[in-house]
């Protein structure tokens, strides 16, 4: 143990002072012993009241410490101060407008990566105010993690071995590039003698803050961006030892990254200078990148793109990306002798008037039970779900909705209302069709009335009971 120190935990701070409090206090109540952590606040000459905040904290706890310094204009450079001063064993980058989940994190994380020799531990992290995080990587704990699994990952929110960092050299850049902490995470996955997944346990909170300037939302130069991709790939092609692991990492990060403006109306927002740059960087990076055998590795969906970008007809690209722009709004639901009718509105962007179709996915096993038709008259939408699709069982089953927009395109979940959804159906079943908290549309189906009970009911509604 270094100094008797066995996590050294870095952030950079610029302008976080509304946030550092939560942070800073996640930090100090975790179980280790105080003299084992510190943490090292590293001030990017911010504006606002964060270096007095940083001070109050390090003059009240010996084990925050406190490094200022001149605006940078990047996390890199903060980071890479942070962990020249780093003492402990371990060492974790974190961001100052997030928290730790749990007073246990930073010891689980200590102990697990003693026990297995770990150099690099990638930790379950968990969304909250309203961002999205994948959380199937976490589902069960790696001690020897799939390579490509953690690609998928490129945060730096992990623990690493502070003398495997230093032993091979890894910093961040420190010029103004995106994805800096991608280029750093493709170093350590690649070089460490063991990267592990540890979940079980909500380590760490990934934290959306509305009034935050996050750098990742600002516009995103095509250029530097996908520049930035190539150097993470290049770093596969370098250090990888098994070609089949190598291929794999590279379709990742360019299905991912490289195509990212496919998806999220991003290419439809942008101009067509910006479309036009996005399109010249994607094709010098398939020129460079994407050999045959990569190719033959994809999924049908990254490879209609991929032909898309090699053939250079922007025209066709913002075709293809009209496509998964159709959308169903549900206005009404009712059940017509088991039948039940969904109702709403679809938006469709596509130039030829195609029409998606719905999938119903039952939850938990990933059935796809029944793709039906969209009916479509004038904008309005009515989709018949047949009893057989959504039998009556012994328990409650759950059934997720998605917009199926072909073989060459992604489906996309269904989104409820802005204000929300909620109704019952009832025959021999009880059909409830719902939002989920994340906004998106599903059906409960569980046991309903005895017959006995439903003409009972008919009746008082004949005589206005």
């Amino acid at each position: 143990m270094t100094n008797g120190i066995r996590v050294s935990v870095v952030a950079p701070v610029y302008n976080a002072g509304p946030f550092l409090h939560a942070f800073v206090n996640s930090f100090l109540i975790q179980t280790l012993p105080g003299d084992s952590i510190e943490l090292i606040a590293v001030n990017d000459g911010s504006t606002d009241d964060s270096a007095a905040i940083l001070d109050d904290f390090a003059r009240e706890h010996e084990n925050v410490r406190v490094i200022h310094q001149e605006n940078s204009g990047w996390p890199g450079k903060p980071r890479n101060v942070g962990l020249a001063a780093a003492r402990g064993d371990y060492v974790f980058f974190a961001d100052p407008d997030d928290e730790f989940g749990g007073p246990e994190a930073l010891e689980r994380l200590a102990d697990f990566a003693d026990e297995h020799a770990s150099d690099v531990v990638v930790p379950k992290m968990v969304p909250r105010g309203g961002r999205l995080y994948a959380q199937w990587r976490y589902a069960t704990t790696q001690i020897d993690a799939d390579l490509v699994t953690c690609f998928t990952t490129l945060t730096p929110q992990k623990l690493f071995r502070r003398e495997f960092l230093l032993d091979q050299d890894i910093r961040f850049p420190e010029e103004k590039v995106r994805l800096e902490d991608g280029q750093f995470l493709s170093l350590a996955y690649l070089k460490a003698n063991r990267v592990s997944i540890l979940g079980g346990y909500d380590f760490y909170l990934i934290v959306h803050h509305a009034e935050q300037d996050h750098l990742s939302a600002k516009a995103v130069d095509p250029a530097n961006y996908i520049g930035s991709v190539a150097v993470i790939s290049d770093n596969a092609e370098k250090n990888c030892t098994d070609p089949d692991t190598c291929d794999r990492i590279i379709n990742e990060v360019y299905s991912r990254k490289v195509l990212s403006n496919f998806t999220d109306s991003r290419l439809l927002r942008h101009s067509m200078s910006r479309r036009i740059q996005w399109l010249e960087n994607q094709r010098k990076f398939v020129e460079r990148f994407i050999t045959p055998e990569r190719y033959g590795k994809m999924n049908p969906i990254t490879q209609a793109r991929t032909d898309l970008v090699r053939n250079g007809n922007l025209d066709a690209i913002v075709e293809y990306a009209r496509v998964e722009q159709a959308d169903f709004s549900i206005t009404s639901a009712n059940s017509k002798r088991g039948v039940i009718e969904l109702r709403g509105r679809l938006s469709r962007s596509r130039s030829n008037g195609q029409v998606p179709q719905l999938d119903i996915v039952e939850r938990g096993n990933s059935t796809n039970v029944a793709t039906l038709p969209i009916d479509l008259v004038e904008g309005e939408a009515t989709i018949r779900v047949p009893k057989e699709v959504l039998p009556l069982s012994d328990s409650t089953r759950r059934y997720d909705l998605w917009l199926n927009f072909g073989a060459n395109h992604k489906n996309r979940r269904v989104q409820g209302p802005s204000g929300g959804y909620s109704q019952q159906l009832t025959d021999s079943r009880t059909v409830e069709i719902y939002t989920t908290k994340p906004g998106n549309l599903s059906i409960a189906v569980s046991k309903g009335m005895r017959r006995r009970d439903r003409a009972e009911r008919k009746v008082k509604r004949i005589l206005g009971r």
